[in-house]
């Protein structure tokens, strides 16, 4: 292995370790943080769907509690109390001697929520009323101008199904499926509150308890309020007691639920109100959804509840999850149903019914993907960045380390021989070895030499001038004949000295004014006309041409041979400082490899350019070298 290759091995081996780690860390980086925001995203996204899904079931169970705050007695037409002080004409009457026929509010106005189609009562033997539709076996008629034509139509046509319908229905039956239904939609969400645990919390604050154990709380409106706002809510009425004489209440009641009334108090178990389920077949075969509480008074047992139209529900209960998902939908599901929840869905606990809502536009994936893009693209822009600069620098050390070489080589390859020579020569005269007649010739190739030896040393000097910016313009006036007289002048010599033909064509204009450095564009002349003569010579027909001609404000001076001309191995770096062409060795033709260096470098200092134009002039088969330069060049440097 040569030391070039040894040098280029200890630059680039560092370098491609280095970017390897820099490249797998970032990889490893991106990795983890694409991962780490696919789990972001998808926590966002479930803690916004919770939310959304917590609002509805706000809402729904703020419902149940406001209903569950109604007494069992608002579910009869009427009820008969007994006052302890009744007032009639400005005359008291004893207890004993009147009772006052109450109406249940539910029977006087449209429900208490517009999508409440009918609230009713049904026994175990399968008797249904409902407070809504008008009994005229009442003794008391009922004022229902409070009713709108609306309410009237959902309430009649409801009665209608339900009479057909809710007798098949085993309501204990259903009362526990619900149960068990709200319990496994819980289950199947991790970390999930059990909604079944969430209503019997809040109604065991106010349900559950027999009429003689304590009366209604007073801070159940307090236990709405959490839920609905306050115009919604039911007002307790705490001294509906069922004991008479209860802490001075107002009334005592004698009546069974709208049943025949019987002597002596009446005890009372109020149930929670289950979770709702649907029944099939309603009003324009539109599934109703079915709200019920079990009811003991005494030994017999009743279910109370209210049927809601889904259609006019489900408006407010996607309104709640609108608010956290514009686009939400509600889907309801059978009874029993089990929905496995994901990003994009899950089921609601207290309503048979599925929470939909978009997906996230082009996935989770692509959703993570833009919410790291920016930095990744950062990061890894950075990190290129790094690699191009190191890349660049390593690239130019080693283009260093290599021109250090070629110099050493060029330089110590081109002493060599006039060393020999002066040291050769030296000895032999200073040892009295020449001829008289020969000294002559000794001196003339000592002097030769010694030229050779200035030239290649000023080369040198020249082209470091040149790195270091320290060369200067001396402009001054001429034209294009004159400059080409010069130039010739300069080819007539070379060519005579080389026994080569040459060769000037003028097709600019006399008195063609130009401004330039004269001195400069002849020494870059003078190294385009030694190559050509260099390479010509020894050629059959050997021939140097020198062109000038004028496009525009720009002149070209065109230089071409009948050389063997320029491999295209060579063309690539021909106007690199000390390159030497393929066969400079063998031919020896080569020199330092500074000509074409210092050559381009002061055609950009003139503000032209110096290119090989051909590998192969189409004529003359060598080399063809343009340089252009401008009649007025960009100012004096």
């Amino acid at each position: 292995m040569t030391s070039s290759n040894k040098s280029m091995v200890t630059a680039i081996a560092p370098f491609v370790l280095i970017a390897v780690t820099l490249v797998s860390g970032l990889a490893w980086a991106t990795a983890s943080t694409y991962q780490l925001a696919k789990k972001n995203v998808s926590d966002e996204h479930r803690v916004r769907l919770d939310v959304a899904l917590r609002r509805i079931e706000s809402r729904v169970l703020g419902v149940i509690n406001s209903e569950a705050a109604r007494p069992y007695t608002d579910y009869a037409h009427r009820y008969e109390a007994q006052p302890d002080v009744v007032m009639v004409d400005r005359r008291t009457l004893h207890p004993d001697r009147a009772t006052v026929g109450l109406p249940s509010p539910l029977a006087k106005s449209d429900p208490p929520y517009h999508w409440i189609d009918l609230h009713f009562q049904i026994d175990t033997s399968g008797a249904l009323s409902s407070p809504q539709i008008p009994d005229v076996s009442l003794a008391w008629p009922i004022d229902r101008s409070g009713f709108s034509r609306d309410a009237v139509n959902h309430a009649t046509t409801t009665w209608e199904w339900l009479e057909k319908t809710l007798h098949k229905t085993d309501m204990a039956a259903e009362l526990v499926a619900s149960f068990a239904r709200c319990d496994a939609a819980t289950a199947a969400i991790p970390d999930a509150t059990s909604s079944m645990d969430m209503t019997r919390t809040e109604a065991a604050k106010y349900q559950g308890k027999t009429a003689g154990d304590a009366p209604v709380p007073t801070s159940l409106r307090d236990e709405q309020r959490r839920f609905l706002p306050p115009e919604e809510c039911i007002e307790p009425v705490a001294e509906r007691s069922n004991q008479p004489g209860d802490g001075g209440r107002n009334f005592s009641v004698f009546t069974n639920l709208g049943q025949d009334a019987e002597e002596g108090p009446v005890n009372i178990s109020l149930g929670m109100f289950a979770p709702p389920f649907w029944i099939a077949g309603g009003p324009s075969d539109r599934p109703k959804l079915v709200f019920v509480r079990e009811v003991y008074a005494d030994s017999q047992v009743y279910y109370q509840g209210f049927v809601a139209d889904w259609e006019r529900f489900k408006p407010d209960l996607v309104a709640e999850a609108a608010v956290i998902f514009p686009e939400a939908d509600l889907v309801p599901i059978e009874n029993g149903a089990i929905i496995e929840p994901d990003l994009n869905h899950v089921r609601l606990r207290q309503v048979p019914a599925v929470l939909k809502v978009a997906g996230m536009p082009g996935g989770l994936a692509a959703t993570a993907w833009r919410s790291i893009q920016s930095q990744v693209y950062l990061f890894w822009g950075a990190a290129g960045a790094i690699l191009v600069v190191a890349a660049w620098g390593v690239w130019t050390l080693i283009a260093l380390a290599d021109r250090r070489m070629q110099f050493a080589y060029a330089v110590t390859h081109e002493l060599r021989t006039p060393l020999t020579t002066f040291r050769l020569y030296s000895d032999m005269l200073a040892a009295g070895l020449v001829p008289e007649s020969a000294k002559p010739e000794y001196l003339d190739t000592l002097n030769t030499e010694s030229i050779r030896l200035a030239t290649l040393v000023e080369s040198v000097l020249e082209y470091a001038r040149l790195e270091n910016q320290k060369v200067r313009l001396h402009l001054s006036n001429t034209d294009g004949p004159s400059l080409l007289k010069s130039v010739g002048e300069m080819l007539e010599l070379r060519c005579r000295e080389n026994c080569v033909e040459p060769k000037l064509l003028n097709h600019v204009a006399n008195g063609m004014p130009m401004r330039t450095d004269i001195n400069l564009v002849n020494q870059i002349a003078g190294v385009l006309v030694n190559n050509a003569v260099r390479h010509a010579r020894g050629e059959e027909s050997a021939l140097v041409l020198v062109e000038l001609a004028v496009d525009g404000g720009r002149i070209h001076l065109d230089v071409a041979d009948s050389g063997p001309g320029i491999a295209a191995s060579d063309a690539r770096h021909i106007f690199k400082p000390f390159r030497r062409g393929s066969d400079a060795d063998t031919s020896a033709r080569g020199g330092v490899g500074l000509g074409l260096a210092l050559a381009k470098n002061w055609a950009q200092l003139l503000g032209g350019r110096l290119e090989l134009a051909s590998r192969h002039h189409p004529t003359l088969n060598g080399a063809h070298f343009r340089l252009t330069i401008p009649t007025e060049p960009p100012g004096e440097v």
